[in-house]
């Protein structure tokens, strides 16, 4: 999916009820969003990459995932983060 489409508000996050492939190519952000499986993070980010709001009930994979400045502050995870 495209990290465009990924994030919702504040008010009404995006619901995922398994595993998701997001593409945060040029991304800067993405955020209100609760993920029922794994997070699994491709592509080249924006100058830095940050999450808000954002819940994992499975593993967060970012092996693919290209760049050099990510915040996961915003980011719960409930398994393993996949470096």
């Amino acid at each position: 999916m495209n990290g465009s489409a990924f994030s919702g508000t504040e008010s009404t996050p995006k619901v995922y009820p398994g595993n998701v492939t997001v593409s945060v190519t040029d991304m800067d952000s993405l955020e209100n969003a609760i993920v029922g499986g794994d997070l699994i993070l491709t592509g080249t980010a924006g100058e830095s990459l940050s999450f808000s709001n954002i819940q994992v009930g499975g593993n967060l994979d970012v092996s693919n995932l290209d760049g050099d400045l990510f915040n996961f502050d915003g980011v719960d995870v409930k398994g393993d983060t996949i470096l």
